[in-house]
Parts: C-alpha cells; sequence; structure tokens
C-alpha cells in the first residue's frame, strides 16, 4: 500500500510518459484460504443416540454454530458431520471413509464403549473422543477400561462443546507439527476435572473468537487476516501433574500464560500440587501470568509476584479478565500534548495517520515504553514488532525515531503487496501461475522485488500501455527461507567450521546431503511440466534487501534441461538447489559480509528457480535482447543528467552486462543522445559477440557455475534467425555515419538504433516508465533487469520480462569541503569523474599497479596480488585507497583488472587511472558496480597522468612488492572528498579546514 502522495506521483509519471490517465486496478483477491497452513478438522463422525443428536443438532444450533465458528476463523466450508446410531454402522462407515476425530456420545457408561473405540483403533489411529454427562462414574473406570479414548469432554447438552472439540485437536496436531523456530503463543491449561476444563475450553475459545474480532478488521486484506489468524494462541492441556510439568518444559518459551486448578487427580498427589507447579514456573520465568483456581481460600503472602494471581474456581469474570490481559491490548490512544486530540489506535492504519500529525516528542515518549512493538506483536504482527522493538531501543534521536516509524510502517505495507505470491500447486490448472512460493518463511531479496514489480505492473495495468510489447515475468518458483534452514539443521550442516574448509569441500559436503522430504514432491511436479531452461539463483534475507544489497556475492546454476528423463531433471535441481545453498558460506561471501556489520549466520537463503527467458535456435538458447536499466546515472555524460538514468542493452544473455563487458549504453530520457564519442570510437567497443545457452552442454557436478553450460558467439549468427537486422547500425565508411538497419555496403555496428531511435518497439519508453514509478515507489534510486524476445513475425508483439528490481542505494549526505577551490598542487589525486558522495577519513594504506612493468596482458596475474594483500589488510581492519589502469571489476582483461568484489573488499577507495593515454568507457559490471554503491566505496576517474602526483606516491614507504603491484604506506593520513553534486574527487593529506563551504 502506497501512500497517497506516491500514487498520485505514480499517476502523474504514467500521464507525462505514455499521455494515458487511468484509474488504479483495484488489488487482486487472492484466493488464499485454500492455502492456511494448518491441519484443519474437515470430517466428523458422531455416533450417539437419535435423541442425542436431535439435542445437539436441535433447530439447526449447530450449523449455525458451525457456520459462526467458520466466519470468526476464515473457513471456507465447516466439517461435514456424519451421525451413526448403532455400532456396525458406525464401523462400516470408519472402513469406507476418511473421517478426521470420531466422536462418541454416552451418558450411561456403555460397555460397548470399550469394544467400540478398540475397534476403532484397529483401523485408523484416528482420536477418539467420548462426550459424557456422567462424570463422576467415568473417572473411576477412564484410566482401566478407555484407554482407546483420547480425550473425554462433560457435555451439559450445549452444542458449542463440538467447536472446542474441533478446536482442541487441530491446535493439538498443528503444534506438534510446528517446528521449534516457529513463532508460537499458547496458553496452557492444566486441570484433571472433565467437567472443570470443558466449561474453561468454552469460556477460553470465546475470549479467542473475541480477539480475533478486534485484530481483523476492515482495513485488512484477505492475506492479512489469514496470517493473523494463524498467528492466535494454541491452547494446551494437561490432565495432571506430569503432564503438566512435561508441557511446560516443551513450550515454556512461547507461553503467554499458565492456568492452573489447585488440586489436581493422579498417583502420589496432594492438595499443593497446582502451586508447586507455579513455583516451578515462576522460578522459570517470573514475568509468566499464572492463574490458580481454588475452591477454597489461599493465602498468597509467600507468592510476591505480580503475576501470579489466585481466584474462585467459579469466578468466571476474573477469569475472563485474566484471559484479557494475558492476550495483550489490542487498541491504545495517543494524546497530542499541544491541541489535547487524543488519537484511538485500533489498526495500522490509524497508526500511520497518528504518527503522521503527532509531536516526535509524543511518538519518542510511546516508543520508549515500546508500546507500538508490544501492540503489534498483540496483533499478530511479530516481524513489523521486531523491527519496531530493535528502533525503540537503539534510536535515541526524536526527529529520527519517528522518520523510522514511518518508514517502518511504509515498508509494511510494502512487504503485504509481497505475501500475495501464491503457494506451489500441482493442480494442472495452476502450473500456468507465473510466481509461487514452496514453504512459509521469508523469500529473500530478489524474490520480493520479482513479487513487487509484478504487482506494480498489475495494479498500473502498464502491460496493456505499449502496442507492440507485451509486458511479463518469467515463471518462478520459490523456495522459502525455511526449507534452508530445515536443510542445514537435518543434515547437521550447523556444526561445520566453514572457515577450514574450501569452497570446493563446502559444495562437496552439501551434495552429499539431501533436501528435505516435503519440497521434493513439489519440486518433481514442476520439473515434470518445465522443458525449458532453468536458472537456479539466491534470494538472500540480507541479498537485494532495501537496504543492504549483496548483488552477486552467491552462486547461480544454469542448466539446458533438457534430459527426457524426469529423473534425471529432478536430480539436477536438486542438486543446483544445494550448490546454491552451499554458495552462502563460500570464501567470497564470508569475506564480503566480514567487511559490513552482519554475520554469515545472518544469512537465511531462499531459491529462485526460473524459467530463462528467450528462444531456441538450433543447440542454442537466448533472449534476442538482455538489458540493466538504473534510475540514477553516476557517469553522467553530454546533455544527460544523473537522474535521468541509464540503460545497458547487449545481445543474448545478459552476462556480457553483468560482468562489465560490452554492451550498449543510452539515457532512456534523451535515447538519441550519443554517450560514446564518434561513430568510429564506438565501433571498438561494439559488441561482436554474446552469450548464448548451449543445449546439448553436459551437467558437471564438480564445477557447478552459471558459465558451465555458456558458450560465446559471434553476433553475425543471429541474421539466419531474423534479429540481426532489428538491433544493429551499418558505418558507411565514406559518410563516418551510422546508419539504423543492416546493409551489404558497410560494418556492421550492434548499436540497437532501430528500437532506441527509430522506436520500432515501444522499449524505451516502457523501461523510461518502470524506472521512474519504481523509484518514487521504494523512494530511492532502482536497478532492473530485463530481456526481450523479438517476434519472427511483424503481426506479432515482442515480449518483454522483468527479471529483477533492486535498490541502488542513494548517497545524500551534504558535502562541506568546497573541492574546486583546494588547490590543485596539494592533491595527490584529482578526478572530475568521481562516483559517491563522501568523506573518507584517515587512511594510510594504498596499494597501486605499477604502471612501469605492467601489461593489460598481465591483467589475470595482477587479481590474486591484490587479493592476497586485501585480505592481510582486512584481517588488520585497515581501510586503503586501490590504484589501477583500465576499468574495475570487468571480466575482460584487456579492458582493466577483472577482480571480483570479494578480492578488492577491504578497498574504500578505488582510482581508475588512465592507461597509456587510451580511454576506456568508464561503464561498470553490473555486480560489482552495485556491490561498490552498496558498501559506500568512493570511485574516481582519471583521465589525465598529470592530475595524479605519481612523485609524491614513488616516495613513500613500501610495506610489500610483488612483481606487478605496489603497498605503501602514508605518514600522514590521508583524506578522500567525493562531491556527488559535481562528480568531482580528490584526495589530499593535509587538514583542509580553511577549506569549508561558508
Amino acid at each position: 500500500m502506497l501512500s497517497i502522495d506516491k500514487e498520485k506521483k505514480i499517476k502523474e509519471k504514467i500521464q507525462e510518459i505514455t499521455g494515458i490517465e487511468h484509474d488504479i486496478k483495484k488489488p487482486i483477491n487472492y484466493d488464499s484460504i485454500k492455502h492456511i497452513r494448518f491441519y484443519t478438522i474437515n470430517k466428523i463422525l458422531i455416533i450417539s443416540s437419535s435423541k442425542d443428536y436431535n439435542i445437539l443438532e436441535q433447530n439447526g444450533q449447530l450449523t449455525d454454530l458451525l457456520r459462526e465458528w467458520c466466519s470468526i476463523n476464515l473457513r471456507e466450508n465447516p466439517p461435514l458431520i456424519k451421525h451413526c446410531e448403532k455400532k456396525t454402522e458406525s464401523l462400516n462407515c470408519i472402513k469406507n471413509d476418511n473421517f478426521d476425530i470420531i466422536i462418541i456420545f454416552d451418558n450411561t457408561l456403555n460397555p460397548l464403549i470399550e469394544e467400540l473405540s478398540k475397534n476403532i483403533k484397529k483401523f485408523k489411529q484416528i482420536p477418539v473422543i467420548l462426550l459424557t454427562s456422567n462424570v463422576n462414574k467415568i473417572h473411576k473406570v477412564i484410566e482401566k477400561k478407555y484407554a482407546n479414548i483420547d480425550k473425554v469432554f462433560y457435555w451439559n447438552n450445549e452444542s458449542r462443546v463440538i467447536l472446542n472439540i474441533i478446536q482442541y485437536f487441530e491446535d493439538l496436531i498443528n503444534i506438534e507439527k510446528s517446528s521449534p523456530t516457529d513463532f508460537k503463543k499458547c496458553i496452557l491449561f492444566i486441570d484433571s476435572s472433565i467437567k472443570d476444563y470443558s466449561n474453561y475450553f468454552l469460556i477460553i475459545n470465546e475470549e479467542i473468537s473475541s480477539y480475533l474480532e478486534k485484530i481483523i478488521d476492515d482495513e485488512l486484506n484477505l492475506e492479512q487476516k489469514i496470517m493473523r489468524i494463524k498467528r492466535r494462541p494454541f491452547f494446551l492441556h494437561a490432565e495432571d501433574f506430569n503432564k503438566g510439568i512435561l508441557l511446560f518444559e516443551k513450550y515454556k518459551d512461547d507461553l503467554i500464560c499458565v492456568i492452573i486448578n489447585e488440586k489436581l487427580d493422579g498417583q502420589d498427589i496432594n492438595k499443593s500440587d497446582g502451586i508447586e507447579i507455579a513455583e516451578k514456573i515462576i522460578k522459570y520465568n517470573p514475568n509468566l501470568p499464572i492463574l490458580i483456581l481454588s475452591s477454597d481460600e489461599l493465602k498468597i503472602e509467600r507468592f510476591s509476584n505480580k503475576n501470579f494471581k489466585i481466584i474462585s474456581n467459579n469466578n468466571k469474570i476474573k477469569f475472563c479478565n485474566f484471559i484479557k490481559e494475558s492476550l495483550g491490548f489490542t487498541e491504545f490512544s495517543l494524546k497530542d500534548e499541544k491541541t489535547e486530540k487524543i488519537y484511538q489506535i485500533k489498526n495500522i492504519g490509524n497508526l500511520e495517520n497518528a504518527i503522521d500529525t503527532l509531536d516526535n516528542k509524543v511518538v519518542f515518549k510511546h516508543a520508549k515504553q515500546n508500546i507500538f512493538s508490544t501492540w503489534l506483536k498483540n496483533l499478530g504482527e511479530i516481524e513489523f514488532a521486531n523491527k519496531c522493538l530493535l528502533l525503540e531501543n537503539n534510536e535515541n534521536d526524536e526527529e529520527n525515531l519517528k522518520k523510522q516509524m514511518k518508514n517502518l510502517i511504509e515498508e509494511y505495507h510494502y512487504s503485504l503487496k509481497l505475501e500475495s505470491i501464491s503457494k506451489f500447486s500441482r493442480k494442472s490448472e495452476d502450473l500456468i501461475i507465473k510466481i509461487s512460493r514452496i514453504g512459509e518463511g521469508p523469500l529473500g531479496g530478489k524474490a520480493r522485488g520479482l513479487a513487487f514489480i509484478g504487482n506494480l505492473i498489475s495494479n498500473y495495468q502498464i502491460d496493456e500501455m505499449f502496442p507492440g510489447l507485451r509486458m511479463n515475468l518469467p515463471r518462478s518458483i520459490i523456495l522459502s527461507t525455511d526449507i534452508f534452514d530445515m536443510f542445514i539443521y537435518q543434515n547437521n550442516l550447523n556444526t561445520l567450521d566453514f572457515n577450514n574448509l574450501s569452497d570446493e569441500r563446502i559444495a562437496a559436503i552439501f551434495m552429499e546431503k539431501s533436501l528435505p522430504a516435503i519440497v521434493l514432491g513439489d519440486l518433481r511436479a514442476f520439473i515434470k511440466n518445465t522443458r525449458k531452461p532453468l536458472i537456479v539463483r539466491s534470494s538472500g534475507l540480507l541479498e537485494d534487501s532495501l537496504m543492504h544489497p549483496f548483488a552477486g556475492i552467491y552462486e547461480s546454476v544454469l542448466f539446458p534441461n533438457e534430459s527426457w528423463e524426469d529423473n534425471t531433471r529432478f536430480q539436477e535441481i536438486c542438486n543446483s538447489i544445494k550448490y546454491v545453498y552451499a554458495s552462502t558460506f563460500f570464501e567470497k561471501a564470508r569475506t564480503y559480509i566480514k567487511n559490513t556489520s552482519k554475520k554469515v549466520g545472518d544469512e537465511k537463503m531462499a531459491i529462485i528457480i526460473q524459467e530463462v527467458v528467450g528462444e531456441r535456435h538450433d543447440e542454442f538458447f537466448y533472449p534476442s535482447i538482455s538489458g540493466v536499466a538504473k534510475s540514477y546515472n553516476y557517469y553522467p555524460s553530454g546533455p544527460c543528467k544523473p537522474e535521468e538514468g541509464i540503460v545497458y542493452l547487449a545481445v543474448g544473455l545478459g552476462k556480457s552486462i553483468v560482468d562489465g563487458g560490452s554492451s550498449f549504453a543510452f539515457c532512456p530520457e534523451k535515447p538519441a543522445a550519443p554517450l560514446f564519442g564518434t561513430p568510429l570510437e564506438y565501433m571498438k567497443y561494439a559488441q561482436t559477440k554474446f552469450y548464448a545457452l548451449n543445449l546439448k552442454s553436459i551437467y558437471k557436478f564438480s564445477n557447478f557455475n552459471e558459465e558451465i553450460s555458456l558458450e560465446k558467439l559471434n553476433v553475425d549468427i543471429t541474421k539466419k534467425y531474423g534479429i540481426l537486422d532489428k538491433i544493429v547500425s551499418t558505418y558507411i565508411p565514406q559518410d563516418e555515419k551510422l546508419y539504423p538497419g543492416l546493409s551489404e555496403n558497410g560494418y556492421i555496428v550492434v548499436d540497437f538504433a532501430p528500437i532506441v531511435n527509430l522506436n520500432s518497439i515501444p522499449l524505451v519508453k516502457a523501461i523510461n516508465l518502470l524506472l521512474k514509478i519504481s523509484e518514487i515507489a521504494l523512494g530511492c534510486p532502482v536497478e532492473i533487469e530485463f530481456a526481450l524476445n523479438l517476434p519472427k513475425e511483424e503481426s506479432k508483439p515482442a515480449e518483454l520480462f522483468i527479471l529483477q528490481i533492486r535498490n541502488m542505494i542513494a548517497q545524500d549526505k551534504k558535502i562541506e569541503i568546497n573541492i574546486e577551490e583546494i588547490p590543485r598542487e596539494i592533491t595527490i589525486f584529482y578526478s572530475e569523474n568521481s562516483l559517491g558522495n563522501r568523506i573518507i577519513e584517515d587512511i594510510k594504506d594504498i596499494i597501486y599497479v605499477d604502471q612501469d612493468v605492467f601489461d593489460l596482458s598481465n591483467s589475470n596475474q595482477v587479481v590474486n596480488q591484490i587479493k592476497n594483500v586485501n585480505k592481510k589488510l582486512m584481517e588488520e581492519k585497515k581501510p586503503y585507497i586501490l590504484v589501477g589502469p583500465g576499468r574495475w571489476g570487468s571480466t575482460d582483461p584487456w579492458l582493466g583488472i577483472p577482480v571480483i568484489w570479494s578480492d578488492i573488499a577491504g578497498a574504500k577507495v578505488i582510482v581508475e587511472t588512465p592507461y597509456k593515454e587510451r580511454h576506456i568507457d568508464p561503464s561498470q559490471g553490473s555486480h560489482f558496480f552495485h556491490d561498490m554503491i552498496a558498501s559506500q566505496v568512493v570511485y574516481l576517474i582519471i583521465k589525465k597522468e598529470n592530475d595524479i602526483d605519481w612523485g609524491w606516491i614513488k616516495k613513500q614507504k613500501i610495506i610489500e612488492q610483488t612483481e606487478f603491484i605496489k603497498h605503501i604506506k602514508t605518514v600522514k593520513p590521508l583524506k578522500a572528498i567525493v562531491d556527488g553534486l559535481i562528480g568531482k574527487g580528490i584526495i589530499v593529506e593535509q587538514d583542509l579546514k580553511r577549506y569549508c563551504k561558508k
């Protein structure tokens, strides 16, 4: 849910770019009832006399109660009830049908009950419940004769007892199926009196229903309502001392309250057993509310704990109040101290409106009392509550706290959009759903981004705005993070010391293990119904998140998925998942995370299994075009402004772009403005080869990565598939010009002019619109990866697929030093084309490539030399300046040093120097570039040798020297200053206070 202001800006931007004015599409009504994760009782067999059943169902009372209960719990249909009167009839029903529970009525202690319950258990192990009004006699025989009865309930002709039974057994089975790490709220009731606990069950369930009605308000959509219902308290019951202790030990950290009858039945039991349990509980958790039900007046002087209460066994009002208090407050008020206005907070919309207008002090005061986080937890908004609690405890600035609270509320609305991802279904009619999930945990950064952009396209009908262009998402299956947790813990991988294992050894260990059994059936169903190539990608909680991007840190696996054997392809996908899981602990990931405030253990890995976008061309598979679009351009040139963005296009798969290879760049606001100088200059760097998936490549287990199945092909090969003439221009030497299209006379140059300049397909407008509205929605610059399939027939539309979106981390601090007033003679490095916007101080270490001996043919050798020094400096926690020729992070060693981010993760300043007067286009590989921005590293591009004081550099003390690099240490600390507003940066060694801006 976006703010009204953002909605307005998006609508205005849509009209500005497309000329279309329209109403926003209403949110999709997701059918999520069938996706409730809790076990539900759907069919009940009642064995009773006709008289008893008629009393139960008198005037449709039971039917009405079940409908009301379903309405509160958002159940589509009430359980089906089958009634049998005779023993033979009952056993036949049980043989021929599948019942979830069986309820036997008896008021006379019929001796047939023992035989009947025994026969039932012979057929099926399902719960058998005895419903009786003769509790005095039943106590005497229950343990001896009714061993096959799972639970006895007291019946006083009240139909509501059936709801009690359903709720009790659903809770019992669901909590047994839950993971110890799942969030749960539990009420523990210890009472051996059948009559008492049956009556109190009714009261507790009534209070829980009332509580649900309060937290399920009209502001919520169906997904939110179901989520809150799922988190309602579980009801646990123990009939004696020992069972009570066992339940407490098992669920002691999940309890919200404990209710104990002072008197308990059982062996070696005396009057003080209830009190003894209470004392044990108080000793473990003094803050846990405890209620003792007593038939006598007890003195409670020895219980000084304020959370300990004793009431009479028949005091319903006090009992109800205790349950209400334990469930927690569901509304509260905030008072504006200036206007005296009181804001009633019943839902998150109320809270958002109040925080918008309330004074910072009021918000701060309530935050420091943990009012907001406690209230959110009471509503069942656990993830939101946990984030809120961190903010309440750690933020001490009133203005910032209010601002961050508003951001949290907006992030909450954003995340709700993402929860609408459908649960994976094996039904044939559901197999075409674009995005679905397996598992119940979080989806990770990439998956959340996919869901976000999908909702944005759908809600604003963007896919309908561009004639000749269809917009879509590739079909994707997401394995949520709880599957990762299961895999790690079920295989005892959490006990390994990954720091002492190589990447190859880690991968081998993971490959030997088995995925959790609960995902295997779904994976088989998925793989059986797709023959397209697949890419298995990471989607970590830290990776590509809204505030902390971790782009390109984990591995991906791309494979053809060509085998005719379903089992072979199933094994391929399982092994691919395990390899991506393993990459969480690879050296690259550990090194990267080490240089942040995070720990490797903080990462929880979700997985995206995505159909590769493209078409088959003989034995190869690839899209016509791949692209990366950024809403903010840190390298503006000519008439283009940074905020107008930049788009990179390449033929084939997108590896060429994200790794910093050859691509074509343009500004989406000014697509005709040249960014590459003269046509002749651009031709030197234009794309001549592209990446394609080889469908005949052999699947390898030992050396997984994205490149195993890739092959580089000449661009010319696309001519026979009708692609080349739609993406190239022809250079005519005598005219010194590029002409869009394919011509026999001249040189072919990939510049996408038919699309970018002639608008043969409205790609530029579509991408520009997506960038602008995504930036508005997320509140920061964004980066979008996409792929395009060109039509083989003119009458058919092109297909644009959005692969992922992530934020770019805007840097908006004001630089208080005026770079333009600093004398050039005191600068060590001076750049008029710099990336970033910050001041970095106290750096004494520099690693630089010695250009006196270096040649680009040695680029690959330099990588390991830099990597080794980087590792030492990171271990010593010493940031450094990295200096070298050409484009850092390029996979093409002839353009620069082909490092990956983890090789240089300790650098805080990177300097790109000229190489033998050769100008190299300063574009960056998408992952390298993104990680650099996310790590707040500044990047200086220097085009002239005299902008570097090599004389000063060579006078510094050499700490370490290899064949091509030198590590030096300065006497005085250095300061790097980059002003993003003017795009200039310097590195100096002295105090610059006199140059501070007035």
